[in-house]
């Protein structure tokens, strides 16, 4: 059984640290130095690596909360049921509670065009409704009525229902991969603190990067997903394009940042 303060005493292993943990919250033992460090780092790290792949173990689908709709639209005909979203958007979200990216954006499937598309030929005959998963959208914060900011979701994806990399607190359900990469970021980040020793974050830096390149391999691997990120001199090509560019609108994942500045 895996959980957050065992991926941390894996992690001091790592870096050849003379102490162990028992707690993260709080921190224990009292006045430890590695736990106090660990405390500080786990979940911080922990969301890092997650928004650093769509992996297949944190994905979830959801619906989103709408909170704001154009006037015209068929939630708010008259502009009076509503309060408008930011221009040009149709429609403001609710961002998830549990959500740490948002990979892409789709609006209610259409059950006219159901049936249409063979999703397996292989096994009896399946369908799938058409749904555009390349519907724009952007993170962004609004404030509430009470006057608070919340973070939000805009997008022109009716109805919409939002695929998304979630916090997953249960460590067991982590694939064991990505509980490597996550304890190989522990160990970088925690390495002079704890040990000390700025030779050994060099050498916890380069196990963590290794360890992280392995687990989106072995991720894009299973399924039908794809882990296909576009480089860079394809992108620059279409940047002038802004949203509506040529590239799809599938959130590309985020490059993990390691203690001696380089992202990885």
């Amino acid at each position: 059984m895996a959980d957050p303060v065992s991926l941390c005493n894996i992690a001091l292993g790592q870096i050849a640290a003379r102490a162990q943990i028992t707690g993260l919250s709080p921190p224990a033992p009292p006045n430890n130095v590695a736990a106090q460090v660990m405390a500080q780092l786990y979940q911080v790290q922990a969301d890092a690596i997650f928004r650093a792949a769509h992996w297949n173990c944190a994905r979830k689908q959801a619906a989103l909360t709408l909170l704001k709709a154009a006037s015209g639209t068929p939630e708010n005909p008259s502009g009076s049921n509503y309060a408008a979203p930011p221009i040009p958007w149709l429609y403001e979200y609710g961002y998830p509670d549990d959500c740490l990216k948002v990979r892409f954006v789709m609006p209610l499937p259409n059950p006219q065009l159901s049936g249409q598309i063979a999703f397996m030929t292989n096994v009896g005959v399946s369908y799938m409704p058409l749904v555009n998963t390349s519907m724009p959208f952007v993170p962004a914060v609004d404030t509430d009525q009470d006057g608070n900011q919340i973070r939000v979701i805009l997008s022109n994806a009716r109805q919409a229902q939002a695929v998304y990399t979630a916090r997953i607190a249960n460590v067991d359900l982590w694939d064991p991969n990505l509980q490597n990469a996550v304890i190989g970021a522990l160990a970088a980040w925690a390495a002079p603190a704890v040990s000390g020793s700025m030779e050994r974050q060099k050498l916890a830096v380069a196990m963590a990067a290794n360890l992280i390149t392995a687990a989106r391999i072995n991720d894009g691997n299973e399924g039908i997903t794809s882990a296909d990120i576009i480089p860079d001199w394809m992108r620059v090509r279409d940047g002038g394009n802004g949203f509506w560019g040529g590239e799809g609108h599938i959130a590309n994942w985020d490059a993990w940042g390691g203690p001696d500045g380089v992202s990885y």
